[in-house]
């Protein structure tokens, strides 16, 4: 998919598992109202959410520290574990989760393509929230609907552009693109 904004950058794509919930908001973004308002259990979502942030963030720093001290570092990274076990239990018992559907979308920074068994209008605008597996790292985008075509199942594949993307949900899809990239190639170098 293309973005809207005039640059003709494709962006890369890559087919990986999610668990995803849409609603059809309207024909435009709604202002000043978060895509995650949509969605009835949005606290344990946000929850989810900073946990992953806070992973992230601390990522870099949690390396140095195991650097200059590997027993702090093991036990560190074994804390972190416990709290991605913990967050991972969460997201099972997070009543949307089991409301969305988990399927295998095509993803990348400026859209993704899903299927559902009612199709939106076309040029409609969705909230969408997508929780990516097997990491749980949770979103909730905008996205305006550019089509809805036939799959050889009873469902429409729906493909989407996405609408005012918050930096902070570009990198997380980033991140995820490299990292499905990563685990690809790498298991195409097991397969040769």
């Amino acid at each position: 998919m293309q973005p809207r904004d005039g640059n003709q950058r494709v962006y890369y794509r890559v087919e990986c598992p999610v668990v995803i919930s849409h609603c059809v908001v309207g024909d435009r973004v709604p202002a000043g109202k978060p895509a995650g308002a949509f969605f009835p259990d949005e606290e344990h979502f946000n929850l989810l959410r900073e946990l992953s942030k806070m992973d992230h963030d601390s990522s870099q720093l949690l390396h140095l520290i195991g650097e200059q001290d590997r027993n702090l570092g093991a036990y560190l990274n074994h804390l972190n574990r416990k709290i991605d076990t913990l967050a991972r239990h969460i997201a099972t018992l997070t009543p949307g989760m089991s409301q969305g559907s988990e399927q295998s979308i095509s993803l990348s920074e400026g859209g993704l393509s899903f299927r559902c068994p009612q199709p939106p209008p076309r040029d409609s605008v969705l909230a969408v929230r997508l929780t990516l597996l097997p990491s749980y790292v949770g979103i909730a985008v905008y996205g305006r609907v550019v089509s809805a075509a036939p799959s050889p199942t009873d469902e429409a594949v729906v493909a989407i552009n996405f609408e005012q993307l918050p930096d902070a949900d570009r990198h997380i899809i980033a991140r995820h693109v490299m990292k499905v990239q990563i685990t690809q190639k790498r298991n195409q170098g097991t397969d040769d």
